[in-house]
């Protein structure tokens, strides 16, 4: 069997045309290190820039055509071009300045996890369902090139029906504030590889039983190894496994592999370092394997096709992809991860 894809098959739109202004709130090391380049280079329109550190939205605004320079969140939301406030704080300042924001008619695009405990969450999902803005969340690895070339083959029934999907990630993070976030590798970054989980697959788990450990003389205050399993509803005939070692000392060895596996065949993704190359082995010709070099990263398409998909929801008057609303879906599975690592059973969702 062969499969012809091509580029502009799993490419995002970034649809700079639109041209919605977007006011960025919080311009720390994300923002200035992937979002504005990601931006800029889409032909986005930034028309103002905040942080409590004058100097920090003063470097982002940098990138663009004059943008608005502030410290006060109300000045930015009193700038009549922008449309769509790109809210990039940590998740523990998220709630307040949704309140304002929503208050204010400015639609939400927050990065992840939208917050720290679930009923946060859904007060925000809330507040801005009750001002009739929309909020999306930046799960971005949804729009980065290689995940996409997996989901539509997925999607085009090219293995068949898809029984095993398998994620081995090895990064290091022992550091920083990651370090110093609880439960950091589950919720906060474990959360981007549990959402494509449901992504790939179309289902949300019934059941999900967590292991994870404490290394040596690690920084991190809560483990930084898991692995999940994810067990569905019988009749989806699917098990996921996520396997997350972000304390590997060996860079050498650091890598990030997608197994798919389906009744027609099977796909591996792996993507160590932006130089992603998806694989494909069919069960008619299994001693043969076809392989493409995936066009595009996470670090550019992910983050301007995301905000892409928030400026095309507007444009279509409809809910986006990752919405708020669905994003519960991924941190509920993902709080329920960290119970069952802590309680050591296995944890029942009922949606």
């Amino acid at each position: 069997m062969f499969v012809d894809m091509q580029p502009a098959d799993y490419q995002p739109v970034l649809p700079s045309e639109l041209g919605y202004g977007i006011g960025i709130v919080g311009c720390g090391i994300l923002v200035q290190g992937l979002e504005v380049p990601a931006y800029r280079k889409a032909g986005y329109s930034v028309v103002a820039c905040c942080d409590r550190f004058e100097e920090r939205a003063r470097s982002a605004a940098a990138s663009f055509d004059s943008p608005l320079v502030t410290t006060d969140l109300e000045e930015l939301l009193a700038h009549p071009e922008v449309q769509i406030v790109d809210l990039a704080v940590h998740a523990h300042q998220r709630l307040p300045l949704v309140e304002q924001i929503a208050a204010a008619g400015k639609h939400v695009f927050s990065q992840k996890p939208l917050a720290h405990t679930l009923r946060e969450a859904e007060r925000i999902v809330g507040i801005c369902r009750d001002a009739g803005v929309n909020l999306m969340v930046n799960q971005q690895a949804r729009w980065a090139p290689p995940h996409r070339a997996l989901k539509l083959l997925v999607d085009r029934g090219v293995l068949g029906h898809v029984y095993a999907i398998t994620h081995i990630h090895r990064a290091y993070q022992d550091h920083g504030w990651y370090a110093e976030r609880e439960d950091f590798n589950i919720v906060d970054f474990g959360i981007h590889f549990i959402d494509l989980s449901r992504y790939f697959t179309g289902f949300t788990p019934r059941r999900v039983k967590t292991t994870t450990t404490m290394v040596p003389g690690q920084n991190a205050v809560s483990p930084m190894i898991y692995t999940i399993l994810f067990e569905y509803e019988p009749s989806a005939q699917v098990m996921t496994t996520l396997h997350f070692n972000n304390i590997v000392s060996a860079h050498a060895f650091h890598d990030q592999m997608w197994y798919v596996d389906g009744t027609r065949g099977s796909a591996l993704l792996r993507d160590p370092a932006g130089a992603a190359r998806l694989s494909l082995s069919f069960k008619d010709s299994p001693e043969r394997a076809q392989s493409f070099d995936i066009a595009g990263t996470w670090e550019y398409e992910g983050f301007a096709g995301s905000m892409g998909e928030m400026m095309l929801a507007l444009e279509e008057g409809r809910e986006p992809e990752s919405s708020g609303r669905e994003h519960l879906e991924s941190l509920r599975l993902a709080f329920a991860a960290v119970e069952s690592a802590n309680s050591g059973e296995s944890v029942e969702l009922r949606w």
